[in-house]
């Protein structure tokens, strides 16, 4: 496109901090054979440039260099994009037209038309923040999105060989970096570059790189990934699974789903998303915690406030992206309290609303991945959502032996048979009142009774405020696949 373009081309790299856009620029100008001209973003010491500098700049550039020879590279764009505050003097004196336009925007637009030498824009700020008729001057532009866990691998692997620490960091390790430190390629450049200035022993590399790492994911505000793992005494014993089909068999059916191929075309090929809904501590969240580390697949989780977005458009957008970033990295997409995102259109009020739980729809319809949905209300959920469900799971409180179960394996204690009566006496207890109650009795020692863990378990019954975690009707259960249906999927030998 550059080559064909004769000189003036305007290409667009946004998205996310750290993803490489300034990496592919200056590899583009090399692929093409052009000296690339960066536009300077500070001073010598450190300062930022006003937009005006910055301006001066790129038109010294735009009028001087050949342009085909040359690309000129304007890195972190964002304000010069938006239409900060610019003064419009300085085109007229370095030869822009400006065309008597007295806004920012209009300059802009100018700068744009009048460009000679091929430029590369590179912006961290949404598309949205620029105005339209801005956006619709560029010739091309690419969107640079968080990056998934393969790329990271191909980054780590780069940056290793480029760093010459092949020696230090094996492929096994980098498999390793990469799915547990989810930052960006510049927080794994800069870890390296210390990694290899501080030149560690072999058996102190695992914690250099931690002690490097920690910090950096902290300061950029990257989720920890071996967060999301299941406690370690966690066990589907005892849990108060309502439905035709068990948990274990819903891990089965999973395995069984990934075993027939990531993605395999068939058009008769059954979902895998699952619904789990009930009362809040009931276990939801650790199962899927468990079924990650069962199938050996790295959960994506995604609540409300990583989705819906300020402006129009913006949150089916954010579901199309998690989607395509869990289908990139074959990974489990977990939907945390989806009934915000899958609200009854029929209580809709804004148009919006309608086409996200529209959009969420269609994904799941045309996910190949195994996606699953959690909520606490399930009665909330738009009727249509059911059939996209190939399996429901309700989560109830525990029954009397499930109470004794978590007892027994949460406190490790045995309970005499007044104090197991005492124990089944308890309404609407949940897996989630055990822990609650062991982190509070914690540093108590020895000085706590089986009493004393009865009576915080009776307190903790006791705030719970009753509601309707049922599905909407007794009809939804029809769509609960038949042990019939999942013998002939090939989903579960035996489901009964």
């Amino acid at each position: 496109m550059i080559a064909a373009s004769g000189g003036k081309c305007n290409i667009l790299l946004y998205g996310a901090p750290g993803t490489g856009k300034t990496s592919f620029a200056r590899s583009l100008a090399k692929e093409l054979g052009r000296t690339a001209w960066e536009v300077r973003q500070g001073d010598e010491d450190g300062r930022n440039m006003k937009s005006e500098a910055r301006m001066m700049g790129i038109q010294v550039c735009n009028s001087q260099e050949d342009p085909a020879e040359s690309l000129m590279i304007v890195d972190e764009a964002d304000e010069l994009l938006r239409g900060s505050s610019c003064g419009f003097g300085l085109f007229g004196l370095f030869g822009f037209d400006t065309g008597g336009k007295s806004t920012e925007k209009g300059v802009m637009n100018t700068i744009l038309d009048e460009m000679r030498v091929p430029a590369v824009w590179i912006s961290n700020a949404p598309a949205r923040e620029m105005d339209e008729s801005v956006r619709r001057r560029f010739d091309y532009s690419i969107c640079f999105e968080r990056l998934n866990n393969g790329q990271r691998v191909a980054i780590w692997r780069n940056q290793v060989a480029k760093h010459g620490l092949e020696a230090l960091i094996p492929e096994t390790k980098i498999e390793e970096y990469a799915a547990k430190y989810e930052t960006s390629a510049g927080g794994i450049s800069t870890v390296l570059s210390n990694v290899k200035r501080m030149a560690p022993a072999p058996e102190k590399v695992d914690e250099l790189v931690s002690t490097l790492m920690k910090p950096h994911c902290k300061l950029m505000g990257v989720k920890d990934a071996n967060a999301f793992l299941p406690a370690k005494d966690y066990s589907l014993e005892g849990l108060n699974i309502k439905g035709k089909v068990g948990l274990d068999c819903v891990v089965k059916a999973a395995r069984n789903y990934l075993d027939a191929g990531f993605g395999a075309a068939s058009e008769d090929k059954p979902r895998m998303n699952i619904l789990l809904f009930g009362p809040p501590g009931t276990g939801k969240t650790e199962f899927v915690k468990y079924l990650g580390k069962e199938l050996d697949r790295r959960v994506v989780v995604m609540k409300g406030s990583d989705i819906l977005g300020m402006y129009v458009g913006e949150s089916e957008k954010n579901i199309a992206r998690a989607f395509r970033r869990a289908e990139a990295e074959h990974a489990i997409l977990f939907f945390d309290e989806v009934d915000g995102l899958l609200q009854d259109r029929s209580n809709a009020s804004h148009s919006w609303e309608i086409t996200q739980v529209n959009e969420l729809l269609q994904q799941m319809e045309n996910f190949d991945g195994i996606m699953v949905a959690a909520t606490n209300f399930s009665k909330n959920l738009d009727p249509a959502t059911m059939r996209r469900f190939t399996f429901k799971l309700e989560f109830g409180y525990l029954d009397d032996a499930g109470k004794k179960s978590f007892f027994e394996r949460m406190f490790k204690a045995t309970l005499t048979d007044d104090e197991f009566a005492e124990l089944k006496s308890l309404r609407n207890l949940a897996p989630g009142d055990f822990r609650t109650v062991r982190q509070e009795q914690f540093y108590l020692g020895d000085a706590v009774t089986n009493l004393d863990r009865i009576v915080a378990l009776k307190e903790e019954c006791a705030v719970k405020k009753d509601g309707d975690h049922s599905v909407t009707n007794d009809t939804d259960r029809d769509h609960f696949m038949s042990a019939e249906e999942a013998k002939s999927w090939g989903i579960v030998d035996k489901v009964m």
